[in-house]
């Protein structure tokens, strides 16, 4: 990723999109997590017995520990980036480009003065821009931001942990629909003869209707001034569609171990605004738009639960379901004749998800690999994601770790990512880092808290 592209998408839109969305406070997905132990770890964490970051992945594991333990995170942030094809870059470019100029003046000209001749410009012209807008087309970028607060007491009988946490989640994607009439346009002016137009008829010229215009003699019947239809930035029916999604949550993870298997479970407040903008690409401006023109906002109640058992030899399992009651978010825009909002046809679906878990503690350090049994719903256009994740953590004497792991996305390859991590914990106190990314996405996070 260019240092332009992080710098003309990352600040004003994933900034601008977390600011106004989670004016409230902020949200989280367990795939995607920004807790930087998962992070560096390939995003493992369902049964890795952590009383900070339990309400993200599993609230079973919060009587895993054998003894209680107090905990404090302030704050858990981070920021993933996708962006194979440097989005904005290109958009920038498309706009900066002469392409739509050049058929407006080839265009003028030509209807001055048709003719076979002038018309090899227009054409010319045309294909010029169908192969510019083609270029741009499934261009997709993706972004999300997270901020987490937890507040937590860990024990085998009775565990617990208050958080609130969210992400803002930006999705971009160019959808090229301009084929069929930029390609119909230039073999329509390629069919016509303007030298001689009463050797076209008008059966021709009205099977090209969207394309030229004709006037006929009222006292001969012939055909005259055939011109070829105007053209702007307007009649561009490509589009730059941007969607964001804040989800702020408020909750509370409780567990108890019921006969040697930890259970819990998280009710919680959630809170969602869902941006859905779409402009023409000669217009589009994805990082100065009016928000509150394309923003629609629910309020719902849900439910996480969790369960996680301690086997021989250091191994845990866990199994969690996330968001068990399924919402569906309605995309909304404000018409601006009537300032009424209208639906869009867009809908995002939160649906519940499963994870499955398996972890080691050995005296060295820690192993684990998580694995979603079923693949979610993909995000304005991007695929959809089914992650394998698997990690590994050293532990010096609970002073430091070093950690790495990988993601692999059984349903997109190329979202698959490596990562790593570092971690301190001097006197409970703890600071760690991590990041994660491959050639096209990169992911960093930071957490800051007390364990005692």
């Amino acid at each position: 990723m260019s240092t332009r592209t992080v710098r003309t998408f990352y600040l004003p839109v994933v900034l601008l999109i977390a600011v106004s969305l989670l004016l409230v406070s902020t949200s989280s997905f367990a795939q995607n997590s920004f807790d930087p132990r998962s992070m560096a770890m390939g995003g493992t964490g369902v049964a890795v017995a952590n009383p900070a970051t339990a309400p993200f992945f599993n609230p079973a594991v919060l009587s895993l520990e054998k003894r209680e333990r107090f905990s404090i995170e302030v704050p858990t942030v981070g920021v993933r980036i996708y962006d194979p094809n440097e989005f904005v870059d290109q958009v920038t470019t498309f706009q900066d480009s002469q392409f739509v100029t050049d058929l407006e003046t080839s265009l003028n000209s030509f209807n001055g003065a048709p003719s076979e001749a002038t018309s090899s410009a227009v054409i010319s012209s045309i294909q010029a821009l169908n192969q510019e807008l083609e270029s741009l087309g499934g261009s997709p970028l993706q972004a999300n931001v997270g901020i987490g607060l937890t507040l937590g007491d860990s024990g085998q009988k009775f565990g617990w942990t208050l958080y609130t946490s969210g992400t803002a989640r930006a999705g971009t994607l160019f959808n090229y629909n301009d084929g069929d009439f930029l390609s119909g346009f230039a073999d329509a002016i390629d069919l016509v003869d303007f030298d001689n137009p009463a050797n076209n008829t008008a059966a021709l010229l009205d099977s090209l209707g969207d394309y030229v215009t004709y006037d006929v003699d009222d006292v001969t019947g012939e055909i005259t001034n055939i011109q070829a239809v105007p053209y702007s930035g307007d009649d561009i029916q490509s589009s730059v569609d941007l969607m964001g999604l804040g989800r702020y949550e408020v909750g509370l993870s409780l567990a108890t171990d019921l006969g040697g298997m930890a259970f819990g479970v998280t009710p919680k407040f959630v809170q969602v605004k869902f941006v859905d903008y779409s402009a023409n690409p000669e217009s589009a401006d994805v990082e100065d738009f009016g928000l509150s023109d394309y923003q629609a906002e629910y309020e719902h109640f849900n439910v996480d639960i969790g369960f996680a058992r301690e086997l021989t030899d250091g191994w845990t399992v866990g199994f969690v379901g996330k968001n068990l009651i399924e919402q569906k978010y309605e995309g909304l825009r404000r018409n601006p004749d009537t300032q009424l909002f209208e639906p869009t046809g867009n809908v995002v679906t939160s649906s519940p998800t499963f994870q499955v878990g398996v972890a080691q503690q050995t005296d060295w350090g820690l192993i684990a690999v998580d694995y979603d049994l079923q693949e979610t719903e993909g995000f304005n256009g991007l695929p959809g994601s089914q992650f394998l994740s698997s990690g590994i953590e050293l532990d010096a004497a609970g002073w430091g770790q070093i950690r790495a792991g990988y993601r692999a996305n059984l349903s997109d390859s190329e979202r698959s990512v490596l990562s790593a991590g570092i971690g301190f914990s001097p006197f409970g106190v703890h600071v760690d880092f991590a990041v994660a990314g491959s050639e096209n996405e990169l992911g960093v996070a930071a957490q800051f808290g007390f364990r005692f």
